[in-house]
């Protein structure tokens, strides 16, 4: 009786293909080489092109403390925030002003540890929020919840016409 291993048929039907595949794979492995090197340009290209594309406006840095005219007064009781609100904000205490209020929430402005010029939110029965910004020479325009916005030497004042309102000196609250 015949078996498999007797017969061979590997040997049998691949005979006589020995060096077929040698010079495609020395083929194979150059194409290989020169696909990597072409996405790897591809790749540093691309990451040139995302760089040079990236055009940073270079405004000159401003110190916050002198962006807004309450931060030339000293700071009054009325100035004061307690640590509890100010946990967590950065904001440096001796730099708060109130700059606004409405009938449930007090707006102060500070500079943070960072040197950001911030705004301080705190409405009555909820948590404090801060929202800051880095000051330029161009103005900065600083809004939050979407009612009260501070607005710096230079910045863009808002719209009357949106239902905004001046409150004070740089300071804008919406109806």
């Amino acid at each position: 009786m015949t078996t498999f291993d007797d017969t061979d048929l590997f040997t049998d039907a691949f005979r006589d293909f020995r060096g077929v595949g040698d010079a495609t794979r020395r083929r194979s492995g150059l194409l290989t080489a020169l696909a990597l090197v072409a996405a790897a340009a591809l790749v540093a290209a691309g990451l040139v092109w995302v760089r040079l594309a990236q055009h940073p406006v270079a405004a000159a840095a401003v110190d916050p403390s002198t962006t807004l005219a309450v931060f030339a007064q000293p700071q009054r009781s009325s100035d004061v925030v307690d640590d509890d609100d100010l946990a967590g904000s950065m904001v440096v205490p001796s730099s708060t002003r109130l700059v606004a209020h409405t009938a449930d929430t007090r707006y102060y402005a500070g500079v943070s540890r960072t040197h950001l010029l911030c705004v301080l939110a705190l409405t009555s029965g909820e948590l404090p929020t801060t929202s800051c910004v880095a000051p330029d020479a161009r103005g900065v325009d600083l809004t939050v919840d979407d009612s009260f916005t501070l607005v710096t030497t230079g910045g863009p004042a808002p719209a009357a016409a949106d239902g905004w309102h001046e409150a004070g000196p740089e300071v804008y609250l919406k109806d």
